[in-house]
């Protein structure tokens, strides 16, 4: 029996935790201007509350995800949980409850020590101009995706970046043209770990695109190799091909992922109507 069969069974049993950006958002050249697919939302909008819990699991603030997912603002998501910073920040759409802890002052610090790197990078070589800073709360992340060659500027930046992170005793997540530093030591998996205790589902279902995503993968592995029902459902990019090594579905990026949410929500569907 395929996963969407499985779920079809019983949509109650089941947690669908999904990443936000490249997975239910396009990646764009400016974080900022993210925004759900519409496609996406709708899938999800079918099946919320029928399911034993629907999440986003992302590195994003949750004030940022709540913007560009509208969850407060547009009907549909009342059930929506968010799980932000890796799980340092959680919102609770059904009851309003936030997490939210206070910004350290050594991610204050990177913060100003990145600006300083990106206007040194483009001086020192016009390959890196047009790198950016995203200010994240408790992380922030040096972005290469609108610099001149984005690879070159990665490459540049990278150990200039781990130096800061040591320096300040933060931690460091690589990406899709992106590095980022953050004060805790947290994974998607650990986050993904506290819903599965939570909600205690039958079916397990991850969907991520990036290197960031693989801790929470992991925990599905091990979660099949118990016997379990469930699936990593890879959002896969030329720019991180070793994501197909971690699949047990792979969607062609965002719309592929659309896709496959509303093949989910079809089956919910169906067993509503039974």
């Amino acid at each position: 029996m395929g996963i969407v069969d499985a779920v079809a069974t019983d949509p109650g049993s089941v947690l669908l935790a999904l990443d936000f950006d490249g997975t239910l958002a396009p990646i764009v050249e400016d974080p900022a201007d993210s925004v759900m697919a519409e496609p996406s939302r709708k899938a999800m909008v079918r099946m919320d509350g029928k399911l034993a819990a629907m999440a986003i699991v992302t590195g994003r603030e949750v004030a940022a995800v709540r913007r560009m997912t509208a969850v407060d603002k547009v009907p549909g998501l009342e059930h929506l949980v968010i799980l932000g910073q890796y799980g340092v920040e959680r919102y609770d759409a059904a009851s309003g409850a936030l997490r939210d802890p206070e910004v350290p002052e050594s991610v204050r610090i990177a913060k100003g020590r990145l600006d300083d790197l990106v206007t040194e990078l483009g001086q020192q070589d016009p390959r890196d101009i047009g790198c950016r800073i995203e200010d994240k709360g408790r992380a922030v992340a040096l972005h290469t995706r609108r610099a001149v060659d984005p690879a070159h500027a990665l490459a540049a930046a990278a150990p200039r970046v781990r130096e800061i992170a040591k320096e300040l005793a933060l931690h460091c997540e690589d990406g899709r043209n992106i590095i980022e530093l953050k004060s805790a030591v947290t994974t998607k998996a650990q986050a993904l770990r506290e819903l599965i205790d939570e909600v205690k589902p039958q079916i397990v279902i991850m969907g991520g695109d990036d290197l960031g995503d693989v801790p929470a993968f992991e925990v599905v592995s091990e979660w099949i190799g118990q016997g379990r029902p469930g699936a990593r459902v890879v959002s896969y990019s030329d720019e991180q091909p070793s994501m197909a090594g971690y699949a047990d579905i792979i969607c062609d990026q965002t719309e592929g992922v659309a896709a496959f949410l509303e093949a989910l929500a079809d089956h919910v569907s169906i067993h509503q109507v039974r």
